[in-house]
């Protein structure tokens, strides 16, 4: 009957550290610490760094401009994304006008009758193969019809002229030509 005593000098000490963290935990509540932030909770604020693209509008010439924009965007935001789905939805609701409102209904209907969504790296080959080289190509068009010299030094001009013309797909008879017409001096031999 040895252990008996130990038993009770035991649960005679366990009552007392309640007893003593009872009172320790009303003292607290009575009287709180100053509140001082954690670390975590500094630094914890989402700062809103990335404003939202807004909606695609089917201007080809401003796809390159939105569709950088909208990729930061979804870096910035991809905690936010529960799934495929909502990357893909978040993503495709923002193709609006014409012809990127059809694609959107067309693409949508599929991935909801399939009930299978692009993951966000596959969504991204599949609308710059869709939307991207036609825009660059419009746009650079666009830019090369009006670019001209002007102060710029000759061996700039023509190498922005070459870019251009590059991704613009023209022709070297119809790049010629506008080279020409464009550059405020030309050199005979």
């Amino acid at each position: 009957m040895s252990s008996q005593p130990d038993i009770n000098s035991l649960l005679h000490n366990m009552h007392a550290q309640i007893q003593a963290l009872t009172m320790q935990f009303a003292e607290l509540q009575a009287n709180p610490p100053a509140a001082t932030p954690s670390v975590e909770k500094k630094f914890n604020k989402k700062v809103k760094v990335v404003a939202d693209p807004g909606a695609f509008e089917g201007d080809r010439a401003q796809f390159a401009e939105w569709w950088i924009k909208l990729q930061i965007w979804v870096k910035a935001n991809w905690d936010a994304f529960a799934d495929d789905f909502e990357v893909a939805t978040a993503v495709l609701s923002r193709l609006k006008g014409p012809v990127a409102g059809q694609y959107t209904q067309v693409r949508l209907q599929e991935c909801y009758t399939a009930g299978v969504w692009p993951t966000w790296d596959n969504l991204k080959v599949e609308i710059k193969k869709y939307f991207k080289p036609q825009a660059e190509r419009n746009w650079a068009r666009q830019q090369i019809h009006s670019f001209k010299q002007g102060n710029m030094r000759t061996d700039d001009f023509v190498t922005q002229f070459l870019a251009l013309s590059i991704q613009g797909g023209l022709g070297n008879e119809h790049a010629v030509e506008l080279l020409e017409r464009n550059n405020s001096f030309i050199c005979r031999i």
